[in-house]
């Protein structure tokens, strides 16, 4: 019963019962979190809706997400709770500048998409600017509490680089040009696999570009770019038949015709780079991005336990009926 009532709620939108959504979730100090804000919460974030559609109703994974958006929210109030302690203000024209970042990015500059989306979810504006105002808020503090001193020393790189050398692996790549050539249908003219095969074998022979030729012949998704796939690794670009003929073809050198159920598949090999631990020099920033990301998490996380200490916080089972 609690997987089927989960499952309405993390699809609810204004179908969903108003008893669910008026559940109380938590209590942070005189605040209320409902079960409907857990799910706002959840719809806020594009990945949601994937994440659950692969989880294919598993309740652990639908469990996780309603955790993780409700902690979310908690702290959220937190450091909400903490900015009017600070007297935060956040100027109306900030707001504005946001939500005309929103409407560029997102509703190609026509303020009348976002009205009409907000129309259609119902939510009214001075409810989606009050949001907006709050994210920004929680990003300000963020960057005044944590981000601002958070820093990378050189020695906590160099421990970084030596402590974790396998995520400065960089795995072999290589850029080549695919034709894949579709098997021919009655009716719509195609010569046979091997004829089309013997014909561009015939015209780079006489010097047309094997990119020319991809997109004079090929069926692949990449065909107008000439075929070019750029720095992939193979392995997980490619079946492994075709990672294999990738692998033993030289640089500059085109495979020959390969069958893959009844497809026609050649690939030129342009460049390769092949599998290296990269050097401290190489993996400078990415080595920066870590330790710095390593030291905001810690930061943060002993900021929320410090506003947690000085908060009333209840959380409520999840609904079961």
């Amino acid at each position: 019963m609690k997987r089927v009532i989960l499952l309405a709620l993390l699809a609810c939108g204004a179908a969903a019962s108003a008893a669910m959504l008026d559940g109380i979730a938590a209590r942070v100090d005189s605040r209320v979190i409902t079960v409907g804000d857990v799910m706002a919460e959840i719809r806020r974030h594009p990945d949601a809706s994937e994440k659950i559609a692969k989880s294919g109703g598993d309740l652990s994974e639908m469990q996780a997400l309603y955790q993780a958006a409700l902690d979310s929210l908690i702290e959220r109030r937190l450091i909400l709770k903490a900015a009017d302690a600070k007297k935060m203000e956040i100027p109306e024209w900030v707001i504005d500048n946001q939500i005309r970042e929103v409407v560029h990015e997102m509703f190609g500059d026509d303020m009348n998409r976002l009205e009409e989306e907000l129309a259609r979810t119902k939510i009214p504006m001075t409810e989606y600017r009050n949001t907006v105002k709050e994210d920004i808020t929680v990003r300000g503090m963020r960057q005044q509490i944590v981000e601002q001193y958070v820093s990378a020393s050189p020695s906590a790189m160099k421990k970084e680089f030596k402590e974790h050398p396998e995520r400065y692996r960089q795995e072999a790549k290589a850029t080549v040009r695919v034709i894949l050539l579709k098997p021919p249908s009655p009716g719509d003219g195609l010569a046979s696999i091997n004829t089309r095969w013997a014909q561009i074998g015939e015209e780079m022979a006489a010097g047309t570009s094997f990119a020319d030729l991809a997109i004079k012949y090929s069926a692949d998704s990449h065909a107008k770019d000439g075929g070019l796939w750029k720095d992939v690794n193979p392995e997980d670009a490619f079946r492994p038949e075709i990672a294999k003929a990738i692998a033993a073809l030289g640089d500059g050198k085109v495979s020959e015709l390969i069958d893959l159920d009844g497809w026609g598949f050649i690939v030129k090999k342009e460049s390769s780079t092949a599998a290296k631990t990269m050097t401290f020099e190489e993996a400078y920033d990415k080595i920066s991005w870590n330790v710095r990301n390593a030291a905001a998490k810690k930061a943060y996380d002993e900021w929320m336990a410090r506003l947690k200490e000085d908060a009333f916080i209840k959380v409520y089972p999840m609904p079961k009926e």
